[in-house]
Order: C-alpha cells, then structure tokens, then sequence
C-alpha cells in the first residue's frame, strides 16, 4: 500500500512502473515533455487541471487515479467497510475559490464523499461562475461566516452551526463573510470524479497530505454531530 504522504507524483510514477513504461513512452501518450514528467514524478512542479486531464487521458486511467484512488477496483461490499482520517490527514485539492481536503480516501467509490473546505472568495465577482454537479450536498459551517449564493434562491448567511442541505445541480458557491476565511463540512452524494471535473475550470494543486490546520472548535463540533 502507498504511504499516505503519497504526493500526485507518486501517484504517476506508480502508474509509470506498474505497466513498465519509461519517461519517454509516457511522453508519447500523453504529449507531456520528459522534462516535465520528471519535475512532477519528483514533486518538483504541479499541474493544472488541463495539464492533469491531459495526463489522465493519455495514461488512459480515471483521473481520481491521479490522486491515490483506484477507479479500476470492483465495487466492494459496503457490510463492514470502515477507515479514519486523522486531524489534518486527507488528500489536498486547491482552487481559487477554496482549498478542500477529502478525506477517508482509502475507500474508493463511495456512496458519499466527505470534505474539510476553507472558502476563500468573498465576493460573487471574485468567485466567477457557479460551481454544478449531479447528487446533494450538506454543508455545516464549522468557524467563521459563509454566504451560501444559490440559482433560484436569495443568498443566505450561515454561522458556525448552520448547515444547509440543497441539490447539488442547482448552481452554487460558497463566499467568506467574516474577517478570517470560513471553515466548514461537506458532505457530497457524487464521485470524486465529477466533484474534481465540476472545479476543472481552476487550477488544481499537487494532492498531498493538507497543511491545513484543523478548526479551534473541532471538540464542539464532534459534540454536535453526537446529539
């Protein structure tokens, strides 16, 4: 099994030897230069998102591939499933509107996918375009204020406590309203394929173990989920 630091560039030169392709090969496929390849494979350059599709494409591997998860794997038994993520383990993906971190990612093909998000946008004109993908999807605000801006809906004001549960196709995006960006949960009803190809419009960040530092108020916040 992969260390859980595993970094994307692991992740391609696991890809690379598994099927004992060399540089140069994966060069051909994917129309990514040697050089290139090699800064990734040594953690030496990230990637956009375009960059990252490309990779994918040509490797001819699912793109959650890319980030530690086996799209390949039978569907496994749900009967007695389990994994935890430690405070601040996950695999990291940044935007410019956030920085998520999935968690509990050694379980492919989830029903739900779990995530830890700090909102950085604070404005709708710095956000850009609203962000859509199939399933539902819960949110509760674990530190500062966020503004959930939704189709069909006035934009509302969620506190630490507040959650909202909507249908995910609906357009979306979450803005910091506080002094300090909001820390919130998110729970998805979709793959992590679609929620990674429904932020594909920004750059994504090298998945890595998240520097992110867990909320203050992670103890209140186990409490209220155990109410």
């Amino acid at each position: 099994m992969m260390d859980q630091k595993a970094s994307l560039g692991d992740f391609v030169r696991e890809i690379r030897t598994r099927n004992h392709w060399t540089l140069s090969q994966v060069s051909a496929m994917t129309g990514l230069a040697i050089s290139t390849l090699s800064k990734v494979e040594n953690n030496q350059m990230s990637l956009t998102y375009d960059r990252i599709v490309q990779l994918a494409d040509g490797l001819k591997v699912d793109i959650v591939e890319l980030f530690g998860t086996r799209a390949t794997e039978a569907t496994p038994s749900p009967l007695g499933r389990r994994t935890i993520s430690r405070a601040g383990e996950g695999r990291s993906i940044k935007t410019k509107n956030y920085d998520y971190l999935y968690l509990c990612t050694d379980i492919s093909k989830k029903s739900i996918v779990p995530m830890f998000g700090v909102a950085h946008a604070r404005t709708m004109e710095e956000f850009g375009a609203f962000i859509r993908h199939v399933g539902e999807e819960y949110t509760y605000v674990v530190e500062g204020e966020l503004e959930l801006h939704t189709e069909h809906y006035e934009p509302v004001t969620l506190k630490v406590g507040d959650s909202v549960y909507f249908d995910a196709t609906m357009g979306h995006a979450y803005v910091t309203v506080s002094e300090k960006p909001a820390r919130f949960v998110c729970v998805c009803s979709t793959s992590e394929k679609e929620l990674i190809d429904a932020i594909g419009s920004s750059s994504i960040a090298e998945s890595a173990i998240s520097k992110l530092a867990p909320p203050a108020n992670t103890d209140q916040l186990a409490r209220t989920i155990r109410k």
